[in-house]
């Protein structure tokens, strides 16, 4: 009976070590980060389905008087791709613990991703038509718009993340929270240059 009693404790203990160990919080919210960027990616796939088969449907694409500058839309493609670079470099700064450089480079991707805002800001008060103009209107001002709120939440994103990692006593307390910042920002770099050769390039 004893042998038995002993046994049971054994094995109670083992699995609620078990548990804790196979079980990190971190995990989870890994795994939310991936459902919520794989959501994402499905947020924007009706955009560049609708895109295509308005396309391939429509007599003239672009309709008559649209001009789109496509050297500012190139220039800006390359500050929104620079400032994935600056954010990886951010990440090796925290990766060796060096807080100072981390938060260096933080601010380096914030005036990246600020400066892309300001010229598409700009570039939609040149544009000579609107989104109830025609269906190229429609889908470039959703296409563009819809990207254009996610880069905006990208920058408030960094933002929180510089103010956490200024604020915190060790870097390792922010790793998932660094983490899910900078898959995100990167995805909006990778759909920016998916819009970028698909409005600009493809027309």
């Amino acid at each position: 009976m004893r042998l038995a009693t002993r046994y049971v404790r054994r094995m109670g203990a083992a699995a609620t070590s078990s548990v804790s160990h196979s079980a990190p919080g971190r995990t989870t919210g890994q795994f939310g980060v991936v459902v919520f960027l794989a959501s994402d990616i499905m947020l924007f796939a009706p955009f560049f389905a609708a895109y295509f088969l308005l396309r391939s449907t429509a007599a003239e694409w672009p309709p008559e008087g649209v001009e789109l500058d496509v050297p500012r839309a190139l220039l800006a493609t390359i500050v929104l791709v620079a400032s994935s670079f600056t954010l990886l470099a951010g990440d090796r700064a925290q990766e060796r613990g060096d807080g100072r450089g981390m938060r260096r480079w933080l601010i380096v991707t914030i005036v990246l991703g600020v400066a892309f805002l300001v010229n598409q800001f700009a570039e939609y008060t040149t544009i000579p038509f609107r989104a109830d103009d025609h269906t190229y209107g429609s889908v470039y001002w959703g296409l563009t718009g819809l990207h254009t709120a996610h880069v905006l939440g990208g920058v408030c994103a960094l933002g929180l993340l510089y103010i956490r990692a200024a604020r915190t006593r060790s870097l390792d307390e922010i790793t998932p929270w660094a983490r899910g910042v900078s898959l995100f920002w990167h995805l909006v770099d990778v759909v920016w240059i998916a819009v970028f050769i698909t409005i600009w390039v493809i027309r």
